[in-house]
């Protein structure tokens, strides 16, 4: 009898646990589509409330940009204006971003970058004089981030002002307008529209100038380009000793 009574106690124990495992998930999986209801039962027009749920967190309600000092922030997006950008992004996540297509469908992702493109982009991209870009950037940008783009350090905060180098023209003029950081922001009231597309084209020009002495050897300068072709002359003095002197046995 006793043992008759432990293993009917013991199923009945089972029983209970059983009934408490399976009422468990389903209690997860309705908070988890209350949380998720934003964004997997909104509809893909609504691209401004996916937007402002997934988004603006990081990139403000605007799209004016989140300071990374205090929180990982985002970067300016008013200058993207090609919605193709916007896709790239979600799918592949640059940076510190996360990657969408896990998250959201195409359709929303189509309606997110659409509403970014229609809605927030308010900074003109266009035109621009290279001249005038290469003056307003070293004297506005180049103590920080050098004549050649390539960044450097800051004495006076102890931190080191990014590389241009890979930036897009979006990236750039929206980081001029937003001041990320401990760079200064430039209204419209300090560099017109024109003056910022200029400095965008000069950044760009930058990057990828043309070499016609050959191999721009990542663009290091004239004193690395100079060091290496004494480098070059040297070695082929001295292998044309050898060969005069005792190379040929």
């Amino acid at each position: 009898m006793p043992v008759r009574l432990l293993l009917c106690l013991a199923l009945l124990a089972c029983s209970v646990a059983h009934c408490q495992e399976t009422q468990v998930p389903s209690a997860n999986s309705g908070a988890q589509n209350a949380t998720q209801s934003g964004t997997v039962g909104a509809p893909a027009s609504d691209g401004r409330a996916i937007f402002v749920l997934r988004c603006a967190k990081c990139h403000g309600f605007r799209g004016e940009g989140v300071s990374g000092v205090v929180s990982i922030g985002g970067p300016n997006i008013q200058a993207v204006h090609d919605p193709g950008d916007v896709l790239w992004a979600m799918e592949v996540g640059p940076s510190h971003m996360p990657q969408f297509p896990y998250i959201l469908s195409v359709p929303q992702m189509r309606a997110v970058a659409d509403y970014v493109t229609k809605n927030l982009a308010a900074i003109p991209l266009g035109g621009g004089d290279l001249t005038e870009g290469g003056r307003l950037f070293r004297r506005e940008c180049a103590p920080c981030h050098q004549p050649s783009v390539r960044g450097g350090a800051l004495a006076f905060n102890g931190i080191n002002a990014p590389a241009l180098t890979g930036k897009s023209a979006a990236i750039v003029a929206g980081a001029i307008r937003w001041g990320p950081g401990p760079m200064p922001a430039f209204p419209p009231s300090v560099l017109s529209d024109q003056q910022l597309n200029s400095i965008v084209r000069y950044v760009e020009y930058v990057q990828q100038p043309p070499a016609p002495s050959g191999t721009p050897m990542n663009w290091l300068g004239p004193v690395a380009e100079g060091f290496a072709g004494w480098i070059g002359l040297f070695s082929l003095l001295g292998f044309a000793v050898w060969i005069e002197w005792g190379g040929t046995g």
